[in-house]
């Protein structure tokens, strides 16, 4: 089952979020291994393509705690370059796991890691 990553910033207008999650949707891609895509939503009747939402990464699939450790490792590089992000995990049931910066910037990343592996075991469900 898909997972919706929502990015979140009192600093950083649309635009900018927007090239942020981009940013972000290639890091998890091609560093982390994890399939990940722009969340999109049907545009109007006659118009081409799809509209990207602001902020919002689609995630195909996240199993194995290897993937969940290198998506960690990804989150907490965007927030040691952008203190005021925070996270939210989200299933298509509304079951969320937000993170916040401060929960990225501990120094053993077990406990995160496992929280993160079995809130997304519970949203798979």
């Amino acid at each position: 089952m898909p997972i919706t990553l929502s990015l979140s910033s009192v600093d950083l207008d649309e635009e900018d979020m927007q090239e942020l999650t981009r940013q972000l949707c290639r890091d998890l891609t091609y560093d982390a291994g994890i399939a990940a895509a722009p969340a999109t939503e049907p545009s109007e009747a006659g118009a081409k393509g799809d509209f990207e939402l602001i902020g919002q990464i689609l995630i195909k699939a996240l199993g194995a705690g290897g993937a969940i450790a290198a998506l960690v490792g990804v989150l907490k590089a965007y927030v040691q370059r952008k203190p005021s992000l925070q996270f939210e995990f989200q299933n298509k049931g509304g079951d969320k796991l937000k993170i916040k910066a401060d929960d990225l910037r501990a120094d053993d990343m077990t406990k995160l890691v496992q929280t993160i592996k079995k809130a997304v075991e519970g949203m798979n469900d």
